[in-house]
């Protein structure tokens, strides 16, 4: 009796083991430059798995930005059991090119990895996501994710990363067995800054072909992530401001939400989009990653609601019949 006991509980143990490491992902994306940490209640973390916080950059010394109210969105996310990680980098360093490459060099990239470890732990953060686009750190990189990996891994802390196609180069496919997932930039492929270019920055045709390029570079599939705007670019003229929230989008358009542009001249990735990137998603890769949460729309229009219930197999047909299962998984370490 006390070995069928056993037996069973361990079965039950590998069975429920097996499932969380087979988890769909939902990241998303949160800034702190535009009412942070007050747009994080806005959020409805029973709808993501990761919260990214975007971005943290060192000075010389090697230490991080601090962000007022930090704690309180980490401590929100973790009692809807989600885990929080702070993101380096980001396209705009705000002047911290210099410091990535002195930090990343190495003689200093222990020295600096140990400091960002104690960051993490001081603010109770579940890991970090290295977003260094480029040639930023070049030939540092892969050695900067190693003992990054080195120091964070053994004190329980995920590594992830955030990459594009077109900076592959730059990303070491040695480097995919130090992270834990990585999240695809499958978007941007034109914007204003090509103002006579216009189209789909992030048309469906790309999420398939980035997502076979990372494959054939040797990422599993397990750790892939696909990344998907919930924004879009106008072509009028090479300024930023032509950069539009797919909430207000559709205040401005009714029906916006059931296509992909407005006119000829913005382009973002409606709902019907959406959708189909999540199903591939769930065929090709372990999850998908969202530029940005804020910009979503509320209610039977938002985008990541579509995300959680296409990633749980919610139809139009079978709503009623079926309760959404909640994605994220308190015993989760992916």
């Amino acid at each position: 009796m006390k070995r069928a006991y056993t037996f069973c509980v361990l079965f039950l143990l590998s069975a429920s083991l097996q499932n969380t490491y087979s988890q769909f992902r939902i990241v998303g994306y949160l800034n702190t430059w535009d009412n942070f940490p007050h747009n994080a209640q806005n959020i409805d973390f029973t709808k993501i798995t990761h919260l990214n916080i975007a971005f943290a950059n060192p000075d010389k010394t090697g230490n991080l930005t601090a962000f007022p109210g930090l704690a309180t969105v980490v401590n929100n996310a973790h009692a809807k059991q989600v885990k929080v990680l702070m993101s380096l980098g980001g396209a705009d360093l705000g002047g911290t090119d210099k410091n990535w490459k002195l930090l990343t060099a190495t003689g200093r990239v222990d020295s600096f990895c140990r400091k960002l470890l104690a960051y993490v732990q001081q603010n109770n953060l579940d890991g970090l996501d290295v977003d260094l686009e480029g040639n930023i750190i070049g030939n540092n990189y892969g050695n900067f994710i190693q003992v990054l990996s080195a120091v964070l891994k053994p004190n329980g802390k995920l590594v992830t990363a955030a990459v594009a196609t077109w900076f592959a180069d730059q990303i070491p496919a040695s480097t995919f067995n130090y992270f834990d997932f990585v999240n695809i930039m499958s978007y941007d492929a034109t914007g204003p800054w090509e103002p006579d270019n216009p189209g789909p920055h992030a048309p469906y045709s790309m999420a398939v072909s980035d997502l076979k390029f990372w494959a054939a570079k040797g990422l599993p599939q397990n750790k892939a992530g696909l990344g998907v705007p919930f924004y879009g670019w106008g072509f009028y003229n090479k300024a930023s401001e032509n950069e539009y929230a797919y909430g207000d989008l559709i205040i401005q358009y009714p029906g916006a939400e059931n296509t992909d542009k407005i006119t000829d001249t913005v382009y973002y990735n409606g709902m019907p989009t959406i959708i189909k990137k999540t199903k591939l998603a769930k065929q090709k890769a372990g999850g998908i990653m969202i530029w940005q949460l804020t910009e979503d729309a509320p209610g039977a229009n938002s985008l990541l609601n579509a995300i959680n219930q296409t990633a749980n197999g919610i139809t139009a047909e079978n709503k009623s019949k079926k309760t959404p299962a909640v994605l994220n998984n308190p015993a989760s370490d992916q």
